[in-house]
């Protein structure tokens, strides 16, 4: 109990430095609690915190984390996503989430990283659109599919790789795990071996 206590605390204390428009940054220093980095996402930086608040649900039972991601997630919507109002109909572009500066959103890079294709699994966790988490998914499989691995980023613009090294990250494996859970859909034991494939084939030491 003593350490959900301080867990929280320290959660609180981050939560308490968001923007005015409820943005997070991917850095920050400890010691003066000021932000070093101002870019908002949901990847390198950011992932960890938002897997936390719904994890931390899951284990303590305790609805203030769930609270704070779920208006994390409400302005994360509104100021990240990009792309199209529905994933799987509609015109325009397929919908991702971008790296967005934390004080208006204006989009800061135009890259997704691995550690981001956690994203859709925290989406199924957290009890969110399940048609979201299936089309956000689908963008790092299909990246996983033209290189035989997952970029550590990828430039969605440029459609190639910005860092092309893979150091075993297991976001997208978690994700497609997970939807399995939630959809039973065998697509996702096909995406499941198709990843253990590529591991072996390009990865496996000798």
């Amino acid at each position: 109990m003593h350490f959900c206590l301080h867990f929280l605390k320290a959660v609180q204390s981050v939560w308490g430095r968001r923007s005015k428009i409820g943005l997070l940054g991917n850095a920050i220093d400890v010691e003066s609690t000021e932000w070093l980095g101002e870019i908002s996402g949901v990847g390198a930086g950011s992932d960890s915190f938002y897997e936390y608040l719904v994890k931390s649900y899951i284990l303590f039972g305790d609805t203030a984390y769930l609270e704070m991601f779920e208006q994390s997630y409400d302005q994360i919507r509104k100021y990240l996503r990009r792309g199209r109002e529905q994933c799987n109909s509609g015109t325009g572009p397929y919908p991702y989430y971008a790296n967005g500066n934390m004080h208006d959103g204006r989009t800061m890079t135009n890259w997704i990283d691995s550690l981001s294709a956690a994203w859709p699994g925290i989406l199924v966790l957290a009890g969110q659109s399940l048609d979201e988490a299936v089309c956000n998914h689908l963008i790092f499989f299909a990246i996983w599919v033209k290189f035989g691995l997952l970029p550590e980023r990828f430039d969605l613009h440029r459609l190639e790789p910005v860092l092309s090294f893979y150091p075993l990250r297991p976001e997208l494996a978690e994700s497609t795990y997970l939807l399995y859970q939630a959809t039973k859909n065998p697509f996702y034991l096909h995406v499941g071996r198709t990843m253990l494939q590529s591991i072996n084939k390009y990865t496996r030491s000798r």
